[in-house]
């Protein structure tokens, strides 16, 4: 397994904070009377942390033959993608750049709703479900490996 240089390592680090304090400002922005700019920042904040910690997980690569490592690698780099796409359905919630497309009828926009409004979570959850099985089970299969 490529390891990550130490500027790499403390972007990832960077990244996941970003990600908790973005996480914690949209919750915080929920429970209480919040302005337009708080929750713009919540989701900005935690896109950029998403964008960065995604990016040097793909960073850091395994170019060996053992196949539970790369199946593990795969499961990460999907909840990567899952913490890059909660983060395009926070700001879609909170700039709602695409309903005035979903707008037209209340069919539409039921639909808008179903698809969009708060579903960053689940997408979290996943991609929150996926990285910790995959950190977990790849620590482990490197110390055998060596």
């Amino acid at each position: 397994m490529r390891q990550l240089t130490k500027t790499q390592t403390l972007l990832m680090a960077v990244g996941a904070l970003l990600m908790v304090v973005g996480v914690f400002l949209t919750v915080a922005a929920i429970g209480t009377i919040a302005t337009p700019a708080m929750r713009a920042l919540a989701a900005i904040t935690f896109a950029f942390g998403a964008i960065i910690f995604a990016a040097m997980q793909l960073i850091q690569t395994y170019s060996g033959s053992n196949l539970t490592i790369r199946r593990l690698r795969r499961i990460a780099v999907i909840g990567s993608i899952c913490m890059v796409l909660s983060a395009l359905l926070m700001v879609e919630q909170t700039f709602r750049i695409f309903m005035p497309l979903f707008s037209t009828s209340i069919e539409t926009y039921s639909a808008y709703c179903h698809y969009v409004h708060n579903n960053w979570g689940v997408m979290l959850l996943i991609a929150c479900i996926l990285q910790l099985y995959a950190t977990l089970r790849l620590s482990n299969e490197i110390k055998k490996e060596a």
